[in-house]
């Protein structure tokens, strides 16, 4: 089996939003002259970022780790030594 290859670009953005909106998520786009916004809400959060494929990233995270989503100083240690060193 071929491996796929998946990159961050402007033709996985409508596929990110139609897995929002599969996941039973509302997404806007909000614009005011320059300012430019992404929100996904369902009944327990709401997600704020600058493109549907983030917000997408954001809905994974809380699916995954809930509303304690946030990392613990060991797993901010481990993470920093990995990748900052």
């Amino acid at each position: 089996m071929v491996r796929q290859t998946i990159a961050a670009a402007g033709n996985v953005e409508v596929p990110a939003y139609l897995t929002l909106i599969k996941l039973g998520y509302d997404v806007d786009h909000i614009i005011k002259g320059d300012y430019e916004l992404w929100t996904a809400q369902n009944e327990t959060v709401q997600l704020v970022a600058d493109s549907p494929l983030q917000l997408l990233g954001l809905a994974l995270l809380y699916r995954e780790r809930g509303p304690d989503w946030y990392a613990a100083d060991d797993e901010i240690e481990a993470f920093l030594a990995r990748f900052c060193s």
